[in-house]
């Protein structure tokens, strides 16, 4: 009997490893993704290029509202709607004729993507 608890405990373990793994791995993969996509909106509209800017801001704001389903499964709810009204706001401020706004609301999202990524990493910061 007490064979048997140690194994169930064991596979209960590995399986809550694999979960957890899953979860990191899924997590960077999404925000890199969606960085990188910031990122080029963010250098389009640097350049004065608003019309690629909307696109590449509309297209990571469609993005990541697949990516939030998924994300939902490692993450709370609460982290990501601040991302998801970050990045709602990115093709209107594409079309505005202040640029800095736009800016610095695509540095805001590629923080608070990186922030989600570090929240995953098995840090003291982060158990306690």
């Amino acid at each position: 009997m007490r064979m048997k608890r140690m194994v169930v405990g064991a596979v209960l373990f590995a399986v809550s490893l694999a979960l957890c793994s899953a979860g990191r791995r899924t997590t960077q993969t999404l925000t890199n993704d969606l960085t990188k996509t910031l990122q080029e909106a963010d250098h389009a509209a640097q350049t004065g290029d608003t019309q690629k800017a909307y696109t590449l801001s509309k297209k990571a704001f469609e993005e990541w509202e697949k990516d939030h389903q998924i994300l939902c499964t490692f993450q709370p709810h609460s982290r990501l709607e601040v991302i998801d009204q970050t990045l709602a706001t990115l093709p209107d401020l594409s079309k505005c004729d202040n640029p800095g706004q736009f800016e610095s609301e695509c540095a805001r999202g590629e923080t608070l993507a990186r922030n989600l990524q570090e929240s995953e990493f098995p840090l003291l910061q982060n158990i306690l």
